[in-house]
């Protein structure tokens, strides 16, 4: 997949920046508060959760934003992976984020792998399966939300590079469905391992 526009203002970049911004007021009433309007904002038309509109636009640059009143790709998939970041870090004592470069396998699939333990994997993989056929996106991210569920509730020390899930979610919307799935497959039933866990230093 190609790289869009300059490189300081792709989607990949400017979700890091985001996030960066909610890790540093995460401990305060501020950072409460943002997570949970983000939460609050799961399914709602963005025109109707006002609160989230600095979180969101604040750092977007001006060729993200529509002019239309449809959400463009870039916003729909920055606002998408916050609310999921938002649902794994509730109640989470450390950053569920993990900063790291735009590497190739380094997508929602090497995460959500971490839940395929022991010889019995055929419930996750028939979850995982479900997922990365879906028809439409709100399916897809409705299946990736119960996934990411399950991943905070049974592996608390896995984290998921947002920045990359939000990039795969703009291409995905940009009609790179196939490209995107094979992708999270590969890394999802590869023996690839996410044995790095993130930057604990980022917490």
């Amino acid at each position: 997949m190609k790289e869009h526009v300059l490189d300081k203002d792709n989607v990949f970049t400017v979700t890091g920046r985001i996030l960066g911004r909610l890790e540093e007021i995460r401990d305060y009433s501020s950072g409460k508060a943002a997570l949970a309007n983000l939460r609050n904002s799961i399914g709602r038309p963005l025109s109707e959760t006002i609160d989230v509109w600095p979180i969101v636009f604040e750092q977007m640059p001006e060729h993200f934003l529509s002019k239309n009143g449809k959400l463009t790709s870039e916003e729909k998939a920055i606002l998408t992976t916050l609310q999921i970041y938002a649902l794994h870090q509730q109640g989470q004592s450390v950053n569920v984020n993990k900063r790291t470069e735009k590497e190739k396998w380094n997508n929602i699939g090497i995460s959500l792998k971490a839940l395929r333990n022991g010889e019995d994997t055929i419930a996750i993989d028939s979850r995982f399966n479900t997922m990365i056929t879906s028809t439409t996106f709100e399916e897809l991210i409705h299946h990736l939300r119960q996934l990411v569920r399950i991943l905070k509730a049974k592996k608390q020390n896995e984290k998921i590079v947002y920045a990359r899930l939000a990039n795969d979610l703009f291409w995905y919307l940009r009609n790179q469905e196939e490209n995107v799935r094979l992708s999270w497959a590969k890394a999802f039933y590869s023996k690839l391992e996410n044995t790095e866990k993130g930057d604990e230093s980022n917490d």
